[in-house]
């Protein structure tokens, strides 16, 4: 009797875990992006860009914690739209206007849309953010970085560093968190100045014991094992950050 509640538990869990994750479809002029959507009653939603192929799980399970807690999340899959290789250069291929629409379909709900991005991705919703600024005339409530991959060449010791254009072009304010056992942690000041060129108020966390993106490798230190099961949490404090600026426009 036991054992058959238990599994009754189990199937009630893998429904729910599905019915959490819906897929909706955006329709651009050329393609059509699936948006994989976290849906919650809250009236915050963050928007991803893991140009992944759809492949994110440690970011889906972030997501549906997220979803748990009141905050919406969608997920686009970009790269499968454009019918794109899971390669930084690839990003070069997505247009703006995909980005764009993504963020006005996100603002139908009526809910407050923040932009989430990691790596090499994070420079795809700067440039997004920037031209929807420029349609607008206001800017995002924000976005948050996760290890920001913004380099347009590879850093020298004691050369000023060189960013992708996009960086420095928008005023939306900017939550940047890096970890701190990574090399680009030296670097992080660099970045913040970068970002606040355009008007952006940027704030910068160093994530203890951990390196970049390590909710997905396959290495993971017991500091980075934590941290994972701690990211939606992460994420919930830089958007409460965020808020306060949003609030006080």
């Amino acid at each position: 009797m036991k054992f058959k509640y238990i599994i009754l538990c189990l199937l009630a869990l893998s429904v729910s875990a599905v019915q959490a994750k819906q897929i909706k479809t955006i329709d651009m002029d050329d393609t059509s992006i699936d948006v994989r959507v976290f849906a919650a009653k809250g009236d915050v939603l963050l928007l991803g860009f893991p140009c992944d192929e759809g492949k994110s799980v440690a970011e889906e399970k972030t997501a549906m914690s997220l979803a748990e807690d009141g905050i919406e999340v969608w997920m686009p899959d970009l790269l499968s739209a454009y019918m794109l290789p899971d390669l930084r250069s690839s990003l070069a291929n997505i247009p703006s206007q995909a980005v764009i629409k993504l963020i006005n379909e996100a603002m139908k709900t009526g809910k407050t849309v923040y932009l989430i991005a990691s790596g090499s991705d994070t420079e795809l919703i700067l440039r997004g953010a920037s031209e929807w600024e420029k349609q607008h005339k206001h800017s995002l409530p924000g976005a948050v970085l996760l290890f920001p991959r913004l380099f347009d060449q590879k850093p020298e010791p004691g050369v000023e560093p060189v960013y992708v254009d996009a960086v420095g072009k928008t005023q939306l304010p900017v939550m940047v968190l890096e970890g701190e056992r990574t090399p680009n942690q030296w670097g992080i000041n660099k970045l913040v100045g970068a970002l606040q060129k355009g008007g952006s108020p940027v704030y910068a966390k160093l994530i203890p014991s951990v390196r970049g993106f390590f909710y997905s490798r396959q290495d993971a230190n017991r500091s980075e094992e934590v941290v994972t099961s701690q990211l939606a949490g992460l994420i919930k404090v830089s958007l409460y950050y965020l808020g306060r600026i949003h609030s006080n426009d």
